[in-house]
């Protein structure tokens, strides 16, 4: 299991509180109750918390009920009085079967942990693995798997060979004379960025009403810039200049019309 930097109960969420162990958690718990909005945030915090660890209040004097929980793999810890009870006991959800598999366990285990998994489905291998789970564990690690006969798959610079020198950690499944080799490499993780264009990061710096107004006073400014240019550039006309072009254009179209064409006074003869 990954391992995950120094973190307060603020921080956990459904995805990384799988990198912590009991003894981070009791100490998380700790440390928040210290603080004066425990106790409003404690609902908060332990639906997060039981999504991956199961938590018991108890007595350090009951020495029964501790033996019990220890045989239950939960470990002890003491913690402030509160009425009866000085101690907590915490224990961490084992990933034990490939079915306890999660999208957000999936990701904060190596490949060979998956692999190790998958070794003790009751032999089904890669193949053999509901389509669910072979969807989260490819959430997290490329996948390949292939069935060859054990002389092949062992060639030297063959397919173990070749996945090998590329990272991939391997599983070899034997069927017979032939081996399932079931191959996992990790994906590599891609940061989302959240992109804020300059725009929205002047606007955020300007204020975004102050902002719109400068923007529209510029953009009234270039419209009547824009018109005066093209008033520059198109010279005057009065509407009397056009009709008179309107006429001789008239004219010469019915001067056209009137022409006789050669060719019908040669057919009429």
């Amino acid at each position: 299991m990954k391992k995950n930097s120094k973190m307060s109960l603020d921080c956990l969420t459904k995805g990384n509180i799988w990198t912590i162990d009991e003894a981070e958690l009791n100490q998380m718990i700790l440390d928040a109750k210290k603080n004066d909005d425990f106790a409003e945030n404690e609902s908060h915090y332990m639906n997060i918390i039981r999504t991956v660890f199961d938590i018991q209040y108890l007595n350090r004097e009951d020495e029964k009920k501790i033996a019990q929980l220890e045989d239950m793999h939960y470990e002890i810890f003491s913690s402030p009085s509160e009425g009866e009870n000085n101690a907590i006991a915490i224990r961490k959800h084992p990933i034990k079967k490939i079915t306890d598999l999660t999208l957000e366990n999936i990701t904060h285990l190596e490949p060979y942990e998956v692999l190790n998994l998958i070794e003790k489905n009751m032999g089904t291998g890669w193949k053999g693995l509901p389509l669910a789970i072979q969807d989260i564990i490819e959430s997290n690690f490329f996948v390949d798997c292939s069935v060859l006969p054990a002389t092949t798959m062992h060639r030297p610079g063959g397919i173990i060979d070749r996945r090998k020198d590329d990272g991939y950690e391997v599983l070899e499944i034997v069927r017979g004379t032939w081996i399932e080799a079931v191959f996992i490499k990790e994906k590599p993780k891609v940061e989302r960025v959240k992109y804020n264009s300059g725009l929205n990061n002047f606007k955020s710096m300007n204020g975004d009403e102050s902002l719109d107004e400068s923007l529209d006073e510029d953009m009234d400014e270039d419209e009547e810039d824009l018109d005066d240019d093209m008033e520059d550039r198109v010279p005057d006309q009065d509407d009397d200049d056009m009709d008179d072009e309107l006429d001789e254009s008239n004219a010469q179209i019915e001067e056209n019309i009137d022409l006789e064409d050669p060719s019908y006074d040669d057919e009429d003869e």
